[in-house]
């Protein structure tokens, strides 16, 4: 796959899991969809992306992802001056450290936690009031990974699954996303294990306590594909999916839509 190809496969994925925050140039874009199959010529790619407090454009070189990172500059009057010089570091860490990669989900995703978490520093706690004192006995947890490709992993997730007693799902693809379910002691033994494989990038995303299982069985979840690896899976019928299931919330907590 040329570095053209992957630029637009990329954006053509964030447009869709994220329409609400990318404005892509559209002359670049048409460019670059007409010159997807080129080896001998790679146009760039600038896109803009729009939060509620900074907006950053990018811009993806010729040879991005292969050999040349993607190129960031914030504009934003309303964080401080420590704030932005935080956030630019973290998002400097991704690119630098991800070369060779598509690299736009993770930094969307960076920026959406780190405004999140400067919302919850200037909020007040909850009440303690509000805690439950009822015992709960199944224990939830969801993952984010950059990818989930290896069939090797996906084998022996399925394998513990059954071992552990566990239901939910892997959505494999890029991005990846596993949910299991069941006694809490047989949920952290899952976490250790897979936290002990190898991966890009793979993070708890959300963890919940219940009183019943959602899911009958451990299974993978495969949609229509799309992308010139066909590599992509259609969210679009993820997000339907956790909807019929009454956890529609789990999609905006993970794609923040």
């Amino acid at each position: 796959m040329t570095a053209t190809q992957q630029k637009v496969d990329e954006v053509e994925l964030l447009q869709s899991v994220y329409p609400e925050y990318i404005a892509v140039d559209k002359e670049d874009l048409v460019r670059c969809r007409g010159l997807e199959e080129e080896e001998q010529e790679h146009p760039v790619l600038r896109l803009t992306l729009n939060f509620p407090l900074l907006q950053i454009c990018v811009t993806l070189p010729s040879f991005y992802p292969e050999t040349e990172p993607a190129e960031l500059r914030f504009q934003t009057c309303l964080l401080s001056s420590l704030q932005e010089e935080e956030l630019f570091h973290s998002l400097m860490k991704i690119t630098n450290e991800s070369l060779g990669e598509c690299i736009l989900l993770d930094v969307v995703s960076a920026v959406t936690e780190y405004l999140e978490s400067m919302q919850s520093a200037s909020s007040p706690s909850p009440s303690t009031e509000r805690q439950s004192t009822t015992m709960t006995n199944i224990s939830r947890l969801w993952y984010y990974a950059h990818h989930i490709y290896s069939r090797e992993k996906r084998t022996n997730m399925l394998k513990w699954s059954r071992e552990l007693d566990l239901t939910g799902f892997i959505l494999p693809g890029k991005p990846g996303v596993i949910c299991i379910e069941g006694n809490a002691d047989n949920s952290r033994e899952f976490n250790v294990r897979v936290r002990a494989m190898n991966w890009q990038l793979l993070r708890l995303q959300h963890e919940e306590q219940e009183k019943e299982r959602l899911f009958t069985e451990f299974k993978e979840l495969i949609f229509d594909v799309h992308g010139r690896s066909n590599n992509h899976q259609d969210l679009g019928q993820f997000r339907t999916f956790l909807e019929e299931r009454n956890i529609g919330d789990v999609f905006t907590i993970f794609f923040r839509v």
